[in-house]
């Protein structure tokens, strides 16, 4: 039985914990990075060197789900500064975003990715952004 409990764990731990640690690790060396400027949509607004959010998702990611109704607010609150971006579409401004896996979001101001973050993020990551 100990066997059998301990290689479950494993296989979650070789399942779950390393890709997500990659994702993240991907999604860290964004940071400093001149932002590409594959996406047409926000193209200008990078640019420009204002504050800029990208949110890439795909339909079928259900964290993505939990997600979007924030960044519907926040695109309400700010929206001219956020870009809701499919993944599944849009694979050029994805890879070039170093996007692994979804949500995946880059902040971006003065043309730089300041961070880039996957997963699931608050409000308050938001509002710290665009106050900060």
């Amino acid at each position: 039985m100990k066997i059998i409990l301990i290689a479950v764990i494993v296989v979650v731990f070789l399942l779950v914990v390393v890709p997500r640690t990659l994702i993240s690790l991907k999604a860290s060396k964004m940071k400093g990075k001149d932002a590409p400027n594959t996406h047409a949509a926000s193209r200008e607004r990078i640019m420009s060197g204002n504050k800029t959010v990208l949110y890439f998702s795909t339909p079928s990611c259900g964290a993505c789900k939990k997600q979007t109704p924030i960044i519907q607010r926040i695109k309400q609150k700010y929206p001219d500064a956020v870009f809701a971006i499919d993944a599944s579409v849009d694979r050029e401004t994805a890879r070039s975003y170093g996007v692994w896996g979804v949500p995946y979001t880059a902040f971006i101001n003065e043309g730089k990715v300041i961070s880039a973050k996957t997963g699931f993020q608050s409000d308050a990551v938001f509002e710290e952004f665009f106050q900060n």
